[in-house]
């Protein structure tokens, strides 16, 4: 739902999309706002690089893969996503030995070691605060064994299992065996309208519509009869556009 939207708006005249970056500062007054930005290096130029993925292919330096919550690798020469915008690699010098494989390979010359973070100033008439929000971890209530056992996982990691872009390629898998589940549970509530176990007495407001989601996709990706069962408290399939 997220990538066509980011597409759309990547390629939108009136909208402009400063990836890597923060906010350094932020002054003036409603309707005459100026903000400085800090935008952090790639050390690969997006507007040179083609997305063909040969640096990544080349890099002989491997990690976790968050954006896939873990449940894969990824090399130090990367992208997030396939769908990211701009569709452009990135290097973590963090992890980066500095081999220069990647610059090797790069046909487009798009790579530069020596890129540094740069400043950049914007005039503007009004702002969005958008916080953004944390996921719970569900490890801190040892009934569910989650992070003991490693076929239990959270709804976002299940969202990465079933996506094509995903660890698995689509394709439904226990992370432990990678074979194909008989039976899945989805446990609701886990961190919201508890509290006893995480003082979060709210309701997460998404949880019911995704398991019944995922349930969905779960008994379409599934080569065999696959049985899924959501234990709830109450149910509900509440908001616009579902």
């Amino acid at each position: 739902m997220i990538s066509p939207k980011l597409v759309e708006v990547g390629r939108h005249l009136n909208i402009n999309i400063i990836p890597n970056s923060e906010v350094e500062s932020f002054d003036g007054e409603a309707g005459h706002f100026k903000a400085t930005l800090i935008n952090h290096p790639r050390y690969i130029d997006p507007d040179v690089c083609t997305g063909c993925g040969q640096c990544s292919q080349a890099c002989p330096v491997h990690c976790v893969n968050e954006f896939d919550c873990g449940l894969c690798l990824k090399a130090a020469t990367s992208i997030q996503y396939a769908q990211a915008v701009p569709l452009a690699y990135s290097i973590d010098r963090d992890l980066c030995i500095g081999c220069g494989l990647c610059e090797k390979v790069c046909l487009a010359g798009a790579i530069n070691y020596d890129d540094k973070p740069k400043r950049t100033e914007l005039e503007v008439g009004a702002a969005i605060l958008a916080v953004g929000n944390e996921l719970f971890d569900p490890g801190v209530q040892e009934v569910f064994a989650y992070g003991k056992s490693p076929n239990v996982v959270t709804s976002m990691e299940f969202e990465r299992i079933l996506s094509a872009s995903g660890p698995y390629m689509g394709h439904l898998m226990r992370p432990y065996d990678r074979e194909e589940p008989k039976k899945i549970a989805w446990l609701q509530c886990v961190g919201s309208r508890d509290t006893h176990e995480c003082s979060n007495a709210y309701c997460s407001g998404v949880c019911c519509m995704y398991a019944i989601k995922e349930a969905v996709i779960a008994k379409e990706h599934a080569h065999g009869d696959v049985e899924p069962t959501i234990f709830y408290m109450d149910i509900r399939t509440y908001g616009k556009d579902f």
